[in-house]
């Protein structure tokens, strides 16, 4: 088992903060967390906006997740490193890897790390961190968001026993950014696209309109909202507007534009 004592999704341009103590954040998170020394075994481009970061680690196996969850990576910039918060977007406890899929967004030290890094390469990561997961009691699922969103939507929808009580509205750049996934049986998940074309990823307008519009089922549903926290507010009123209960959605902002996530990779709130 990987020690849990001292041994071991943010704004796209900002000065990096320094990342805090790992065996601190170790001893105060508790429960499942644990620090993990992990080695990227592959690094690809799934789409041109988005690198997939394949890493394994000793005792990873033994790796208690549920989709959703995420690792928070300390990142390395200018000889410090800074906390950052990614989804785990695939866990196979036989290899046993994590898969962790990173939106190529500006140039700030998070996107320049996950555009260089080479199989060989270690990072510390502390996990699994996020309380966002399947609500098991829901009737029907919508999942929504911008393209920090993705890996975890997917992961969710992929879960599921029935996917097609899943519904999936996310928005990226353009058709080159698409993704396909799949049910352990091998069905595919439907996902909705919105294109922004170029246009401000922080705008909400889209995604406002399409949930304003989408079609709900029946029955007692839950939503997961993800992406720029604005624009997760926004969503969030919409459903709100729709008849949706705060305890329906859940509702996680990670990044902020215009401003560097805080030290423990979250974007910071006024």
């Amino acid at each position: 088992m990987p020690s849990r004592t001292p041994t071991p999704t943010g704004g796209p341009n900002a000065a990096p903060r320094t990342a805090p103590d790992s065996a601190a954040l170790v001893a105060r998170l508790g429960g499942d967390v644990a620090a993990w020394d992990l080695e990227v075994t592959s690094a690809v481009a799934l789409t041109p906006t988005m690198r997939r970061i394949r890493c394994t680690a000793p005792g990873l196996a033994d790796l208690s997740y549920r989709p959703g969850q995420d690792l928070m990576l300390a990142v390395p910039a200018d000889g410090a490193s800074f906390r950052r918060r990614y989804s785990i977007r695939a866990f196979d406890p036989a290899v046993p890897s994590v898969d962790i899929d990173v939106v190529l967004h500006g140039d700030g030290p998070a996107a320049a790390w996950a555009a260089s890094v080479q199989p060989g390469d270690r990072i510390e990561a502390i996990g699994p961190r996020g309380k966002v997961t399947v609500d098991g009691d829901a009737d029907w699922h919508l999942f929504a968001g911008d393209d920090s969103a993705v890996p975890a939507s997917l992961a969710m929808a992929e879960s599921l026993p029935d996917p097609d009580r899943a519904l999936v509205v996310l928005e990226v750049d353009g058709p080159d950014d698409h993704q396909q996934a799949y049910t352990a049986d091998g069905r595919e998940i439907v996902v909705r696209w919105l294109h922004r074309a170029g246009a401000d990823p922080a705008s909400a307008t889209n995604l406002v309109a399409a949930l304003e519009t989408i079609d709900l089922p029946g029955g007692h549903g839950h939503a997961y909202l993800a992406g720029e926290l604005g624009v997760v507010a926004a969503m969030r009123a919409a459903l709100l507007g729709r008849g949706l209960t705060p305890e329906q959605i859940s509702a996680k902002p990670y990044w902020r534009a215009g401003k560097a996530n805080a030290a423990h990779g979250e974007p910071e709130r006024e």
